[in-house]
């Protein structure tokens, strides 16, 4: 009766996760502390950047208040510097808030916008010498970081495509590798049970440095042994039936010779179903 071998898949499938979970886990937590160190630069640097911004945008807006305090109109007079205020702290990225305040240190203008401030930064507001206002600019750096929020997502899906390309390479290379070995080690093994053990250049054959390692290939090297074993001792038994038939002149033994040898010949379990009939 025909043996049927198993199809392969299993260990290729079996490997492919265990390198997509490894992979996985790993990338994850080197993607972790990558970008917990990146992100802490990245926000140390756009909060120095911001009060960069903030310093320029204040001196810069102390020197119009400046023009308009020489020729004697007063701040808390003068038109439009809301809007002005407002036009300025949206256009310019990484302020939240722009107060222009008076000598006294109270509020005579204001632009504010959504998001809280961390820093702040001021400028005085001189003429001849003497200050008669000055601008604060509070600044938050998030909002020069705003590139960074999505990075944490970028990172998981290169995390991710690179786990399933390992998945697959492990599953096609490692996988199909084992999963042959594995398919030739079953078929040596239906081919000892029907009788066929191999020839001394067996392609079955495999040495401990060239062969597939673990417990598939100490399989294979144990059936390729015991397999030059048994080919070994029928070759002997062999000639031993041959001497005899060469000195059976009147072929006496040779009926029994040839049952001896049936048996002896027969696949694993064929002579004791004969002998069973």
């Amino acid at each position: 009766m025909p043996h049927e071998l198993p199809e392969g898949g299993r260990a290729r499938l079996l490997t492919g996760l265990f390198a997509l979970f490894v992979t996985f886990i790993l990338g994850s937590l080197a993607a972790a502390v990558l970008l917990n160190g990146y992100r802490a630069r990245v926000e140390e640097s756009a909060r120095r950047d911001a009060l960069v911004i903030g310093t320029s945008v204040a001196r810069t807006l102390a020197q119009q208040f400046e023009k308009a305090a020489r020729f004697g109109i007063p701040l808390k007079l003068l038109p439009g510097v809301e809007t002005h205020l407002s036009e300025t702290l949206t256009r310019t990225p990484g302020l939240t808030q722009i107060v222009l305040r008076g000598a006294d240190g109270r509020e005579i203008r204001s632009a504010i916008g959504e998001h809280p401030g961390a820093d702040s930064v001021s400028a005085p507001v001189t003429v001849d010498g003497n200050t008669v206002a000055s601008v604060e600019v509070t600044t938050n750096p998030a909002a020069l970081a705003t590139s960074f929020a999505d990075i944490g997502v970028k990172a998981a899906v290169v995390v991710a495509v690179c786990a399933a390309l390992a998945a697959l390479a492990a599953g096609l290379l490692v996988g199909g590798a084992l999963e042959r070995n594995r398919h030739r080690l079953a078929e040596g093994l239906l081919a000892a049970v029907d009788g066929h053990y191999g020839t001394s250049d067996d392609p079955l054959r495999y040495s401990r440095r060239s062969g597939p390692h673990g417990a598939v290939g100490r399989a294979l090297r144990a059936l390729e042994r015991g397999n030059r074993r048994v080919a070994d001792r029928r070759a002997v038994f062999e000639a031993y039936a041959e001497e005899l038939l060469a000195v059976d002149f009147d072929g006496g033994l040779r009926p029994d010779v040839e049952r001896v040898r049936r048996e002896v010949m027969a696949p694993p379990g064929a002579a004791e179903t004969e002998r069973g009939v």
